[in-house]
Protein backbone atom coordinates (compact mmCIF):
# COMPACT_ATOMS: atom_id res chain seq x y z
CA UNK A 1 0.00 0.00 0.00
CA UNK A 2 1.50 3.30 -1.07
CA UNK A 3 1.74 5.94 1.61
CA UNK A 4 1.20 9.08 -0.43
CA UNK A 5 -0.96 11.10 1.99
CA UNK A 6 0.25 13.17 4.91
CA UNK A 7 -1.63 13.83 8.13
CA UNK A 8 -0.61 16.73 10.35
CA UNK A 9 -1.73 17.13 13.93
CA UNK A 10 -0.93 19.77 16.49
CA UNK A 11 -0.24 18.87 20.09
CA UNK A 12 1.65 19.99 23.13
CA UNK A 13 5.41 19.48 22.68
CA UNK A 14 5.80 17.64 25.98
CA UNK A 15 2.98 15.22 25.09
CA UNK A 16 4.59 14.61 21.68
CA UNK A 17 7.96 13.82 23.28
CA UNK A 18 6.33 11.46 25.79
CA UNK A 19 4.30 9.58 23.20
CA UNK A 20 7.27 9.27 20.82
CA UNK A 21 9.39 7.86 23.63
CA UNK A 22 6.61 5.44 24.57
CA UNK A 23 6.29 4.03 21.05
CA UNK A 24 10.08 3.88 20.61
CA UNK A 25 10.24 1.77 23.77
CA UNK A 26 7.58 -0.49 22.24
CA UNK A 27 9.68 -0.95 19.11
CA UNK A 28 7.61 1.17 16.78
CA UNK A 29 6.94 4.84 16.04
CA UNK A 30 4.20 7.28 16.87
CA UNK A 31 3.46 7.58 13.14
CA UNK A 32 3.03 3.82 12.88
CA UNK A 33 0.76 3.86 15.95
CA UNK A 34 -1.44 6.48 14.25
CA UNK A 35 -1.61 4.31 11.08
CA UNK A 36 -2.55 1.29 13.22
CA UNK A 37 -5.23 3.37 14.97
CA UNK A 38 -6.64 4.49 11.59
CA UNK A 39 -6.69 0.94 10.17
CA UNK A 40 -8.32 -0.48 13.28
CA UNK A 41 -10.91 2.34 13.29
CA UNK A 42 -11.88 1.51 9.70
CA UNK A 43 -11.90 -2.23 10.44
CA UNK A 44 -14.22 -1.80 13.44
CA UNK A 45 -16.25 1.10 12.03
CA UNK A 46 -15.65 3.09 15.21
CA UNK A 47 -12.89 4.17 17.55
CA UNK A 48 -10.98 1.02 18.52
CA UNK A 49 -11.45 1.80 22.19
CA UNK A 50 -14.09 3.48 24.31
CA UNK A 51 -12.93 6.98 25.19
CA UNK A 52 -13.45 8.01 28.79
CA UNK A 53 -12.85 11.15 30.73
CA UNK A 54 -12.39 9.17 33.93
CA UNK A 55 -9.12 7.73 35.09
CA UNK A 56 -8.68 4.26 36.59
CA UNK A 57 -8.60 5.94 40.01
CA UNK A 58 -12.14 7.23 39.44
CA UNK A 59 -13.65 3.88 38.40
CA UNK A 60 -15.53 1.66 40.80
CA UNK A 61 -14.25 -1.82 41.61
CA UNK A 62 -17.08 -3.29 39.54
CA UNK A 63 -16.18 -1.15 36.52
CA UNK A 64 -12.52 -2.17 36.76
CA UNK A 65 -13.43 -5.85 37.12
CA UNK A 66 -15.74 -5.63 34.08
CA UNK A 67 -12.99 -4.01 32.01
CA UNK A 68 -10.47 -6.65 33.07
CA UNK A 69 -12.92 -9.48 32.33
CA UNK A 70 -13.55 -8.03 28.86
CA UNK A 71 -9.79 -7.87 28.30
CA UNK A 72 -9.41 -11.50 29.37
CA UNK A 73 -12.21 -12.51 26.99
CA UNK A 74 -10.65 -10.54 24.12
CA UNK A 75 -7.30 -12.25 24.73
CA UNK A 76 -8.86 -15.73 25.02
CA UNK A 77 -10.83 -15.23 21.79
CA UNK A 78 -7.78 -14.03 19.86
CA UNK A 79 -8.84 -10.40 19.47
CA UNK A 80 -5.59 -9.20 21.06
CA UNK A 81 -2.17 -9.86 19.59
CA UNK A 82 1.36 -8.98 20.61
CA UNK A 83 3.23 -6.01 19.20
CA UNK A 84 5.66 -8.43 17.55
CA UNK A 85 2.81 -10.24 15.78
CA UNK A 86 1.28 -6.94 14.68
CA UNK A 87 4.63 -5.72 13.35
CA UNK A 88 5.08 -9.02 11.47
CA UNK A 89 1.61 -8.75 9.90
CA UNK A 90 2.21 -5.15 8.85
CA UNK A 91 5.58 -6.08 7.29
CA UNK A 92 3.89 -8.92 5.38
CA UNK A 93 1.21 -6.57 4.07
CA UNK A 94 3.81 -4.01 3.03
CA UNK A 95 5.90 -6.70 1.34
CA UNK A 96 2.84 -7.96 -0.57
CA UNK A 97 2.09 -4.41 -1.66
CA UNK A 98 5.65 -3.97 -2.92
CA UNK A 99 5.47 -7.29 -4.78
CA UNK A 100 2.27 -6.22 -6.54
CA UNK A 101 3.83 -2.87 -7.52
CA UNK A 102 6.75 -4.59 -9.24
Amino acid sequence: MAMEATCQIRMDGELKAQVEELYRSLGTSFSEAVRIFAKQSVREGRMPFLPSLRSWDELTGTEINNALEKSETDIAEGRVISQDMLDRRIRELLDRGRDKAV
